[in-house]
């Protein structure tokens, strides 16, 4: 198989992919993303390295967003954010490194560590509603409709 060898199967770890900081709000509805791959190498060399190395994290850690690229449709390499309200964030990625562009498109579009350190507490202090007790949302299962007692069942028989 072709994409076993070199870097490509680094791409496709769970490590790796886990690893992204590219976490889009949930404001962002999708991401388009151009490049020429027949222009000037110097201008978009480092456009495609970042294609390269970080596309596969953006979809996995926005799965809720539309990743769309568009190879050879313009010179200059771009990236245009759609919002749900419908304004446009339009990104010049023209002789930016892929740090760059990863860095701008985290504090345009990104989460701030503070907002994802609140839904990383909130996933750890999620209750199941299956839960019981007295730390839980039920002190006891009869509270649940459609649930009989032990008492009522032991009554009517």
């Amino acid at each position: 198989m072709p994409f076993m060898h070199g870097l490509m199967p680094l791409r496709r770890t769970f490590y790796y992919l886990f690893t992204g900081k590219d976490q889009v709000q949930g404001r962002c509805t999708s991401v388009r993303y151009g490049f020429s791959s027949t222009a000037i190498k110097r201008r978009t060399a480092r456009c495609s390295r970042f294609r390269f190395w970080h596309w596969a994290q953006l979809q996995y850690k926005n799965p809720r967003v539309q990743l769309i690229k568009h190879v050879d449709t313009v010179i200059t390499p771009f990236a245009r954010a759609y919002l749900k309200d419908g304004r446009e964030v339009l990104f010049d990625l023209e002789g930016m490194t892929r740090e760059e562009i990863e860095s701008r498109i985290a504090r345009t579009l990104g989460k701030t560590e503070l907002v994802e350190k609140r839904e990383e507490l909130m996933e750890i202090v999620k209750l199941n509603p299956a839960d019981f007790g007295s730390k839980c949302k039920r002190q006891c299962m009869c509270e649940i409709q459609g649930t009989a007692s032990m008492y009522s069942i032991t009554a009517s028989t």
